[in-house]
């Protein structure tokens, strides 16, 4: 060989070589960034999360001389969820998930830790989102548990046990719309899979297997040989073995007639079944004399009662009082004149859990072949509705 064609062997080799490192260097992902106030020396690992296991990857110690980090999250074949874990006299958790190529940066502040900042990584601002309104609803049901402990009636406890239903339940509206507002997103997974106590989880009801199916398909379409596709398609299976047990899957199929059977006593001790209306428009309501909405709902239910009874519209309405004084001050108050039923438990009424009531008010519409054709509908809604089945 020439030294003149050695020479441009050798132009055209360093050439190839920094062109193949830089290529490399961007489909590498990485996490730098820096951590301010913290009084003591912080043990900070990265973590990396597959639908089933955690693994460490390195760890560095963070200090007052030594702020930032930076680690190599590797070449990324999808999207991957990645853990800051902040070990010292507590442990903090930093959910990233990074899109292959992503160069993330984050800003930490161990004063003001939920309101890190994150840039370079678009989907981590969705984790963070997660995070940051999971942990809003966990405090607010820990100052719920505190005023419980210290309660020391039976319209008090059922209140607080009242009020610490719907936090969760406005938490899973939260969640229940992220997943639909973000069905391609990986960070829906996560979504999915948020707890807001050791052994509850966000999701933990048979018929929320129809969101299961709305990310597990999108990852199947997307990443069929994903551990996450294999891991949702799993327990979608086993959600759907527990919809096909479950006492309200006629309800959730939307494909029974025949509906749960309530058989109550009313004020004066008589049982009144829910099925001795078959054949009229029943909205079966639930309430309790201590929720205000309720109170409120009774009034606009009173118009609509007037204006229909004859034309054949029926309110089965179920109180989830525990004292009867307090129910039938309520009743006469109002000059209800509608059946009202109550089982007075103070450890919770069989018939809300029966038709999965969580939130006070809530009720279900139920047409003359006795089946449910709305949920919790009110005011110009429900009526609207009414003369469409009546």
């Amino acid at each position: 060989m020439n030294n003149k064609i050695f020479i441009k062997w050798l132009v055209v080799t360093a050439v190839a070589l920094v062109f193949g490192s830089s290529c490399s260097n961007e489909n590498i992902s990485t996490i730098k960034g820096n951590v301010s106030n913290a009084d003591k020396p912080i043990k900070l690992s990265l973590l990396k999360q597959s639908f089933a296991k955690t693994e460490t990857l390195e760890s560095v110690e963070i200090s007052a001389r030594n702020t930032s980090f930076k680690f190599k999250a590797g070449e990324l074949n999808e999207p991957t969820f990645f853990q800051l874990r902040f070990k010292g006299d507590k442990s903090r958790t930093v959910v990233l998930l990074l899109e292959p190529g992503d160069k993330a940066v984050v800003e930490i502040d161990m004063q003001n830790f939920d309101n890190y900042t994150v840039t370079g990584s678009k989907e981590s601002l969705k984790t963070q989102s997660l995070a940051k309104r999971l942990a809003q609803t966990v405090n607010t049901l820990d100052s719920i548990n505190v005023l419980m402990s210290k309660a020391t009636s039976n319209t008090q406890k059922q209140q607080l046990a009242q009020e610490y239903e719907v936090a969760i339940e406005k938490q899973r509206e939260f969640s229940s719309q992220f997943i639909w507002d973000n069905p391609m997103s990986r960070a829906s997974v996560m979504a999915l899979y948020q707890k807001v106590s050791d052994d509850r989880f966000v999701f933990d009801r048979a018929e929320d297997v129809q969101l299961f199916k709305v990310v597990g398909s999108s990852l199947v379409a997307r990443y069929p040989d994903s551990d996450y596709a294999k891991g949702m398609l799993r327990d979608i299976q086993n959600q759907e073995k527990i919809l096909m047990s479950h006492q309200l899957q006629e309800l959730v199929k939307n494909v029974e007639s025949t509906l749960p059977e309530l058989a109550l006593p009313n004020p004066q001790g008589d049982t009144v079944r829910l099925s001795s209306f078959k054949g009229k428009v029943i909205l079966l309501d639930f309430w309790g004399s201590f929720n205000q909405d309720n109170l409120l709902e009774n009034r606009e239910l009173l118009q609509l009662y007037k204006k229909y009874k004859n034309q054949g519209f029926e309110i089965y309405q179920v109180s989830l009082d525990v004292e009867r004084e307090a129910w039938l001050a309520a009743i006469e108050s109002a000059n209800l004149p509608w059946v009202n039923v109550s089982e007075l438990n103070p450890n919770g009424s069989s018939a809300a859990r029966l038709y999965n009531v969580n939130r006070l008010p809530a009720n279900y519409l139920i047409n003359r072949n006795y089946d449910i054709v709305a949920k919790n509908v009110y005011g110009r809604n429900l009526e609207s509705k009414l003369k469409e089945i009546l």
